[in-house]
């Protein structure tokens, strides 16, 4: 399967529209349609952004062969695919959450995190409430 085949394939199990890429992408629909037909290939910045949306490896995008593992017995190297999540399981405004959330760097990751994690959100509601009974 071709590079440009692969793409499509990714972006449509992930249940994903060529603009929904496209924007997180920061490109023209078209432009992101072009990588697709095989017209062009994205640059070494869009394949990096490509990796997080997709949650694939360098190596499953570029169909090679990850020389980190060795399958020394085929018939224990079948992953169980059962428990993973899989993007296109989600809502609309879910699936562009994680694909925004993937292509932030592990520092604004964290930080996103941190300011949406329960304890944050029950510290704005004290802060707000104390800002209520102020007014009063």
């Amino acid at each position: 399967m071709l590079l440009n085949q692969r793409l499509k394939h990714f972006r449509t199990t992930s249940g994903l529209t060529q603009q929904q890429v496209a924007d997180v992408l920061g490109l023209d629909r078209s432009t992101y349609a072009y990588y697709e037909s095989g017209k062009t290939t994205p640059d070494i910045k869009s394949v990096n952004k490509l990796l997080k949306i997709f949650n694939i490896s360098y190596y499953e995008l570029m169909e090679e062969p990850d020389p980190t593992t060795v399958n020394v017995n085929d018939s224990d190297s079948q992953e169980d695919t059962e428990d993973k999540l899989h993007i296109y399981d989600l809502s609309k405004p879910e699936k562009r959450l994680v694909i925004y959330f993937r292509v932030l760097s592990p520092n604004q990751q964290k930080d996103l995190l941190k300011s949406i994690s329960p304890e944050a959100f029950e510290g704005r509601k004290k802060r707000r409430k104390a800002s209520e009974d102020d007014e009063d």
